[in-house]
């Protein structure tokens, strides 16, 4: 911290607006870690100003992230949320997607808090969308296994059922067999929910046979009892 502060008087001598706020945003965090809140929100505050009033527009767009953390720690998720569609505009005036992705993913985070999940889904599949264009495989990935789980409480199962088979794909492409197999069971499990075993039963046996190539002999025993079940139910 003293190192900081140090570094701060020096760029400020100095005119040196970089550095400036380099030190204003590390302080700025250290006192949000330590949860002195007000602290905190005075040097991002300040962070922000100086990245602003110079151009420094990256830094500002993540001094606006540090500050949606500031506001939800003190429980304001409508203010989290200004701060975050803020850093969106930036990160999309400076065409830069991956920045986009990671404050659609934290919008959507804070939508959940508000109880918003259209909201969530929306940003998630804006999110998705990017790492589509940009031939993210990874972090569609991410996005599909956010959107799974909020399309099953929408009750939206075509859409998870799609979700699912995109994510088994991209698992596969990228030789990701323990995720494909996750995948699988999921998929899996969309029928038997719709009571329809038999498009079930294959996706559970490619899952077993899967996690026996890899050597996961429990994961596969589960499986195996469970299709154990369903045949002769």
């Amino acid at each position: 911290m003293e190192e900081l502060k140090d570094s701060l008087e020096i760029a400020q001598a100095e005119g040196d607006k970089t550095a400036e706020a380099a030190a204003l945003h590390g302080i700025g965090r250290i006192y949000l870690a330590e949860k002195v809140y007000d602290a905190a929100g005075d040097f991002l505050r300040q962070c922000a100003q100086v990245c602003r009033e110079s151009g420094q527009f990256k830094g500002l767009a993540q001094a606006l992230i540090e500050l949606c953390d500031l506001a939800l720690a003190q429980e304001n998720p409508e203010k989290a949320e200004s701060f975050l569609r803020e850093s969106l505009l930036i990160y999309q005036d400076l065409n830069l997607p991956q920045g986009q992705a990671r404050v659609l993913d934290r919008i959507a985070d804070v939508a959940l808090i508000r109880g918003d999940r259209d909201e969530a889904v929306n940003c998630c599949l804006e999110g998705l969308n990017l790492c589509r264009r940009g031939a993210d495989k990874i972090g569609c990935i991410y996005f599909l296994e956010k959107i799974i789980p909020l399309y099953k409480l929408k009750g939206a199962i075509e859409n998870v059922e799609a979700c699912y088979r995109d994510l088994i794909t991209l698992s596969e492409e990228l030789g990701d067999r323990e995720r494909m197999a996750l995948g699988l069971v999921g998929l899996a499990d969309v029928y038997e929910r719709a009571d329809n075993f038999n498009e079930a039963v294959p996706y559970l046996e490619m899952a077993h046979d899967i996690y026996l190539r890899l050597g996961k002999e429990k994961e596969a025993g589960l499986i195996r009892d469970h299709l154990e079940r369903l045949l002769h139910s």
